[in-house]
C-alpha cells in the first residue's frame, strides 16, 4: 500500500457517480396529484406526483420518462404546459445549434410551470419549495421563486403570453407564513406579486376566463394541520373575482355558503358563463369525516359567469382531500366530481352514479381529457395512473413506473433476499432483491436483467407501514395496516390471523399511531414487540400478549381525543426498537418528544431536554448496548431543520450529531453501519445522507441516479451489506455492497490508491428469455453477474488504471480496466476466465456461461506505480 501523510476527506464528488438500482415494485403506484395534455396532443401528458417528481409520456402511455429527479424536491402539486410562442429566445436551441422546426420533432418547443407541494393537505404530505419552470420541455429547469409557499395546487398561464402566469400558493400546512395566497407575475418569473390575500388562508384553485383572461376566479382557504387535528374553513375565506388580471377583487356571495373550505372551480370550454364548484362547509355543521354529503357545501352551478349560484347537490366527497370538479369539454351536462371515486351526472349535477371506473384505485385527485378526443380520459389517484380510450368503459393501468410510496422496509436472509414493505393505501406486499431472469438484450448487447411485477406478493390490505419476516418460516410475513392493526400471514396457505392487543371492557381503549412500530425480537423469534401508547409483547408468534409498559406519553386530554381519522391518533410510540446486543433491552419515542428506555425491565424517561418533536426513528447499536442514534422530525411543528441525537450512556446524555446536513430537511429515519460506528445514514424528506464521521460532517449519497424523494426507510443487509432504501415516491433502491463505505477510515481515505474487501460472490447462471416482454412492462434493475469491486484513488489518475484478478496458482484470470476519477470507482468482474482457462467447446452456447472454480482470488489494482490488493471468495454457482 501507498500511503501520504496528508489526510482527505470524502466530498460529495466523491461518492456522485455511485449507481442505485430500482427494483420497485411497479405494481402498484403512488398518490398522483396533477394529470394535463400537452396543448392539441393526444398522445403526449404530463403526470405530477404527491411525492414522487414528473414524468411525460410521448406514446398515449406505453413508456413514461421522468422529468424532474434532481431538483430540490419531488413533490409536485401543479402543472400548465404551453407551446412557445414563435419569437420566444429558446435557450437550447443557442446551444444545440437546432432550429424551431427541430425543437419541435423533437418535443422541446414547450414551456412547463411547475407548482411544487402536493395541497392535499394529508398527514403523509410533502412539501414543495416554489414554482419551476422548463422553456425545452422539461429537459431543463429554472427555479423561479416563491420558495415558501410549499404548496401550489393550482397554476394556469395567460394564453396570450406564456410570461404571465397566476400561481395558487395554499402556503405551510402545519403552521402559518407569509408566502400564501394569488401570485401573478408578468415577466416569466423574475418578480412576483401577491395579487389576493386573506390572513392566514392560502389559494386552492385558480381558473382564468379563455375568452378574457384578466378575468380570474380564485379560490381561499383556511387550513391548518396539527399532529392531533386539522381544522379547515372559516368565513373569511371563499370564491372570489377580478375582471383587470387582478388588480381589483370582489367576493362572490350569491348563492354560495358564507363558510367554507376547499373549494374546486371549472369552467365550460364551450361557454364560460357556465361554471361548476364543489366547495366543502362547515356551515350547519358536519357529521362525520366519512359523510359525503354536506350541510350547507356541495356542487354549485353558475350561468351567468358566477354572479349567482344554484345549488345542485349536497354531495362534497372528503372534500379537504378532493374537491375537484370537472365539466365534459363538449357537454355542461356531464360532470364530473373526483373523490373516493370519480362520480359522473348526466343531469348536470342533480344526480351523480358511481361506478365509473370501479377496477380502479380509490382517492381520485386529477382527471384530464384529451384536447382532441374527450374519450379519452387520464385518471390519478393515490393507486397511480389510469386511462381510458373509450370514455370510461373499459380502463387501462399504467403500472411500468415504480411511483410507490413506501413507509417502511424489512429485508430477509433468503438468497437472493426478499423485501418487504408497507405503501401508503396500498398494503403491504414482498418481492426479490434480484431474479434470475435474463430477458431480451439492448442494442448494444446489454441483457435487459429485471425484477418484474408478478415477482411481487400481496401480503396485506390498506395503508402498509412495518413489516417483519418470520426469521424460522419463509411463508410467514407479520405487517400491519394504520393504527397498528397488526396482521400475521401466512403467503403459502393465504391465512391471516389479526394480532392486535384489545383493551378489556371498561378499559380505555389503547392509542396506535397512523404509522405505529412493531418487530421481531432479533433475540427470540416467536417474540414481538408492539408500540401503542404503551408497549405491547406478544409472544408465541402473536398468540398471547402482555402490557410491559405504562402510557410513555404525555397522555395530554386536550389531545388524545380526535375528530378526524387514525391519522390523528395521538401521544402514541412512534419507534420501538430493543438492542441487538442485550435481549429485553428497549428504546421507545414517541409522537409528542417523549423517550425511554427499558433496561433490566425497568423504564427510565431519558427524554433529551425540552426535546417535543416528533420521534421519527431510534435505532439502537452494534457498538454497546448503551449507544443508541435518534431522529426527530419537527415538521409537524412547523419546523423542517434536520435534528440527530446520539446516546453512549443508555440516554443519560445526548450528543447532537446534525452537523453539516442542510436546512430545511426533515429526517425521517436514522440508521447505523453495523461495521463501522462512525458511519450513520439518515433519510430525509430530500433524499438520503450518509456521514463517515460520526456526524461531524455529511454528504449526500443519492449518487448519479436516486431521484431527490422522501426516503422513509433505510436497512443494511447483514450479509450483503448492501444499504436498501424505502422510498416515499419512489419505491425502493438498492446500493450494491456498500461495505467501501463502512471501510472509509481515515487511515484509509489518506492512502493515494485502496481496494475495498468486496463481499463473498457467487456466479449467477440467470435464464434467458426471449420475445417475452414489451415495452409498457416494468423492469426493476438485477444486480451485476458478479462482483463489484470497488476502490479509492486520493487524486484523479493521471496514467491507466488496471484491474487484475489471479487465482490461487497465480494465473491471471482475468482483467479489466478501471475509471481514474478521483474518490470511489468502481469495476464490476462477471467471474469469467479468459478463454485459455476454459473447458474445450465450454459456453459455446449463447444461454451457457463458463464461470470459474469455486476458492478464493486476489484482486489487484493498478495506477502507474500505484497498487493495491485484496481477496474475494467466489462461492459456487446459484442457478435459476
Amino acid at each position: 500500500m501507498h500511503r501520504m501523510a496528508q489526510k482527505r476527506s470524502v466530498v460529495d464528488t466523491d461518492i456522485k457517480r455511485l449507481n442505485w438500482r430500482s427494483v420497485g415494485p411497479g405494481t402498484m403506484g403512488g398518490r398522483v396529484s396533477e394529470v394535463v395534455f400537452a396543448p392539441g396532443e393526444s398522445k403526449v401528458f404530463y403526470v405530477g406526483l404527491a411525492s414522487g417528481g414528473l414524468f411525460r409520456t410521448k406514446n398515449h402511455g406505453t413508456t413514461l420518462e421522468s422529468l424532474f429527479d434532481k431538483e430540490e424536491t419531488t413533490s409536485v402539486g401543479s402543472i400548465a404546459v404551453c407551446d412557445l410562442p414563435a419569437n420566444f429566445d429558446h435557450p437550447a436551441e443557442a446551444k444545440a445549434g437546432k432550429s424551431k422546426k427541430e425543437l419541435k420533432e423533437l418535443g422541446r418547443n414547450q414551456m412547463i410551470w411547475l407548482g411544487t407541494g402536493e395541497g392535499n393537505g394529508r398527514n403523509s404530505s410533502s412539501w414543495g419549495n416554489g414554482v419551476y419552470r422548463s422553456t425545452d420541455a422539461g429537459a431543463t429547469w429554472q427555479h423561479m421563486g416563491l420558495a415558501d409557499s410549499h404548496d401550489i395546487p393550482a397554476i394556469v398561464v395567460d394564453p396570450r403570453n406564456p410570461d404571465v402566469c397566476y400561481v395558487a400558493a395554499l402556503g405551510h400546512l402545519w403552521g402559518s407564513n407569509e408566502e400564501r395566497g394569488l401570485y401573478k407575475t408578468t415577466d416569466g418569473g423574475k418578480t412576483w406579486a401577491k395579487v389576493l390575500a386573506v390572513k392566514d388562508h392560502g389559494c386552492c384553485d385558480v381558473r382564468l376566463d379563455p375568452r378574457n383572461p384578466d378575468i380570474v376566479f380564485a379560490a381561499m382557504y383556511y387550513r391548518r394541520r396539527k399532529a392531533h387535528k386539522f381544522d379547515s374553513g372559516s368565513t373569511e375565506g371563499g370564491l372570489f373575482r377580478s375582471q383587470d388580471g387582478g388588480k381589483s377583487w370582489k367576493k362572490i356571495k350569491g348563492g354560495l355558503p358564507a363558510h367554507t373550505g376547499r373549494i374546486g372551480i371549472d369552467l365550460y370550454a364551450e361557454n364560460p358563463d357556465i361554471m361548476y364548484a364543489v366547495i366543502e362547509s362547515g356551515q350547519g355543521g358536519t357529521n362525520s369525516i366519512r359523510d359525503d354529503r354536506s350541510k350547507s357545501g356541495g356542487l354549485f352551478r353558475s350561468e351567468d359567469g358566477g354572479n349567482t349560484w344554484t345549488r345542485m347537490s349536497v354531495r362534497a366527497p372528503r372534500a379537504f382531500y378532493f374537491c375537484k370538479v370537472r365539466i365534459h369539454p363538449k357537454n355542461d351536462q356531464k360532470i364530473y366530481m373526483l373523490g373516493w371515486e370519480v362520480e359522473v351526472s348526466e343531469d348536470g349535477g342533480r344526480t351523480f352514479r358511481g361506478g365509473f371506473g370501479d377496477k380502479m384505485h380509490v382517492d381520485m385527485h386529477s382527471i384530464a381529457f384529451d384536447p382532441n378526443d374527450p374519450d379519452h380520459i387520464v385518471v390519478g389517484n393515490d393507486g397511480g395512473i389510469y386511462q381510458t380510450f373509450d370514455g370510461g368503459a373499459k380502463w387501462q393501468f399504467l403500472n411500468q413506473i415504480a411511483i410507490g410510496q413506501f413507509y417502511n422496509i424489512a429485508l430477509d436472509m433468503s438468497e437472493p433476499y426478499r423485501i418487504a414493505g408497507g405503501l401508503q393505501d396500498n398494503g403491504s406486499w414482498v418481492g426479490p432483491s434480484s431474479t434470475l431472469v435474463e430477458t431480451e438484450k439492448y442494442e448494444d448487447g446489454t441483457p435487459q436483467t429485471g425484477i418484474t411485477n408478478s415477482d411481487w406478493k400481496y401480503v396485506c390490505w390498506g395503508d402498509g407501514f412495518h413489516v417483519a419476516f418470520d426469521p424460522e418460516d419463509p411463508d410467514v410475513i407479520y405487517a400491519e395496516w394504520q393504527g397498528g392493526n397488526l396482521t400475521k400471514a401466512n403467503l403459502k396457505t393465504g391465512r391471516r390471523w389479526h394480532l392486535q392487543p384489545q383493551q378489556r371492557e371498561g378499559g380505555a381503549a389503547y392509542r396506535f399511531n397512523w404509522n405505529a412500530p412493531f418487530f421481531v425480537s432479533p433475540h427470540n423469534p416467536s417474540v414481538l414487540y408492539l408500540g401503542g401508547n404503551m408497549v405491547f409483547r406478544l409472544s408465541d408468534r402473536g398468540e398471547t400478549w402482555e402490557r410491559i409498559s405504562g402510557d410513555l406519553t404525555t397522555n395530554d386530554v386536550d389531545k388524545i381525543t380526535t375528530e378526524g381519522s387514525a391519522a390523528e391518533t395521538f401521544c402514541t410510540v412512534t419507534s420501538l426498537v430493543e438492542s441487538p446486543l442485550t435481549e429485553g433491552l428497549l428504546w421507545a419515542g414517541t409522537d409528542d418528544g417523549r423517550v425511554h428506555v427499558r433496561v433490566d425491565g425497568e423504564w427510565k424517561d431519558v427524554t433529551p431536554k425540552g426535546n417535543d418533536w416528533y420521534v421519527s426513528r431510534i435505532d439502537a447499536s452494534a457498538h454497546g448496548a448503551g449507544r443508541a442514534t435518534m431522529s426527530l422530525d419537527g415538521h409537524r411543528d412547523d419546523q423542517y431543520d434536520p435534528r440527530i441525537l446520539q446516546t453512549t450512556d443508555f440516554g443519560k446524555t445526548w450528543n447532537d450529531i446534525t452537523g453539516d446536513l442542510p436546512k430545511h430537511r426533515s429526517v425521517k429515519v436514522v440508521r447505523e453501519d453495523p461495521k463501522n460506528p462512525n458511519v450513520i445514514y439518515c433519510g430525509t424528506e430530500n433524499g438520503v445522507f450518509v456521514t463517515l464521521s460520526g456526524g461531524k460532517a455529511w454528504l449526500r449519497l443519492n449518487g448519479k441516479n436516486l431521484p431527490h424523494c422522501p426516503v422513509d426507510d433505510i436497512q443494511i443487509h447483514p450479509r450483503e451489506h448492501d444499504v436498501v432504501l424505502g422510498t416515499h415516491g419512489r419505491s425502493i433502491w438498492i446500493l450494491d455492497d456498500a461495505r467501501f463505505l463502512s471501510e472509509s477510515t481515515e487511515a484509509v481515505l489518506g492512502e493515494a490508491l485502496h481496494v475495498f474487501t468486496p463481499r463473498n460472490c457467487r456466479p449467477i447462471e440467470r435464464l434467458f428469455l426471449q420475445g417475452l416482454w414489451a415495452d409498457d412492462e416494468f423492469r426493476g434493475t438485477n444486480p451485476p453477474k458478479f462482483a463489484p469491486i470497488t476502490y479509492w484513488l486520493k487524486e484523479a489518475a493521471t496514467e491507466e488504471v488496471s484491474v487484475t484478478v489471479t487465482d490461487e496458482k497465480g494465473r491471471e484470470i482475468a482483467s479489466m480496466s478501471g475509471t481514474g476519477f478521483a474518490g470511489y470507482n468502481r469495476v464490476v468482474w462477471d467471474a469469467q476466465p479468459k478463454e485459455i482457462y476454459r473447458l474445450p467447446d465450454a459456453g459455446q452456447e449463447p444461454w451457457w456461461t463458463y464461470f470459474v472454480a469455486p476458492g478464493t482470488y486476489k484482486i489487484q489494482v493498478k495506477c502507474g506505480k500505484l497498487k493495491a490488493e485484496t481477496t474475494l471468495e467466489v462461492l459456487p454457482v446459484l442457478n435459476c
